[in-house]
């Protein structure tokens, strides 16, 4: 009996609950048919704009990759060709990538890393060094971002900033992740280690690359570097 009492209890305030949220989506119907558009306009937002970066990304893209085959197709330039005809070549290239080059993903990516190539070829390290670095910012997590870093530390060296080439080669080899270039990065880094009387660090980095990279030329670089320091006392 107390079992039967329970239960009509329990449909009654069930019956009544269900009445308090009838009455509410009726006296405010208004209001939650209002939230309910709202919430279907912003998924449908959402989509669209997704769709429009997409595209745009496809876009960017493509006009770099117009960019990038023109600066490299053989037949750009003219039979005989002149230094000046390159230079004209580049700099076409170059004013072509600015629109991309403060674009943020893929595009900024490849548009900065096409500008530093070229101006990596003009010889221009300056500038080549502030696009490596801004395209490296920009793929932190990608395979792209230590050769980034790598490039930016030859780029450093060229201007003669030992210490800012020190810390972006630092940068390279500590990528987690794979990097094809990683022996050629750890003896850079020793040897801008060597060059700054690190000899300690040099050789902590030297012998990292011949205990990890067996059989590289890199390696037999540095195992040589190994043998001299020690013959000159300067390492144990």
């Amino acid at each position: 009996m107390a079992d039967t009492e329970l239960s009509l209890d329990s449909k009654k305030e069930k019956k009544s609950a269900d009445k308090k949220v009838e009455g509410f989506l009726t006296r405010h119907r208004t209001l939650v048919i209002g939230l309910l558009a709202a919430a279907v306009v912003a998924v449908i937002a959402i989509v669209v704009i997704q769709v429009v970066m997409e595209n745009a990304t496809k876009k960017n893209l493509a006009a770099i990759d117009s960019i990038e085959f023109a600066l490299t197709n053989p037949k750009a330039l003219p039979e005989g060709y002149s230094a000046s005809d390159v230079a004209s070549l580049q700099q076409t290239a170059l004013d072509g990538l600015k629109p991309y080059l403060s674009k943020s993903g893929i595009t900024g990516l490849r548009a900065n890393m096409l500008a530093a190539d070229v101006a990596f070829q003009q010889k221009n390290y300056a500038e080549a060094l502030s696009y490596y670095l801004d395209a490296a910012k920009l793929s932190k997590k990608s395979y792209t971002a230590p050769l980034c870093w790598f490039n930016a530390g030859v780029c450093a060296e060229e201007l003669g900033n030992t210490s800012d080439a020190l810390t972006y080669y630092q940068n390279a080899v500590d990528y987690d992740g794979e990097f094809l270039l990683v022996a050629h990065a750890l003896f850079s880094l020793g040897r801008v280690k060597e060059s700054l009387s690190d000899y300690a660090g040099a050789k902590e980095v030297y012998q990292k690359l011949v205990d990890s990279h067996e059989g590289d030329t890199w390696t037999n670089l540095a195992q040589s570097r190994l043998i001299a320091l020690k013959a000159q006392g300067l390492i144990e």
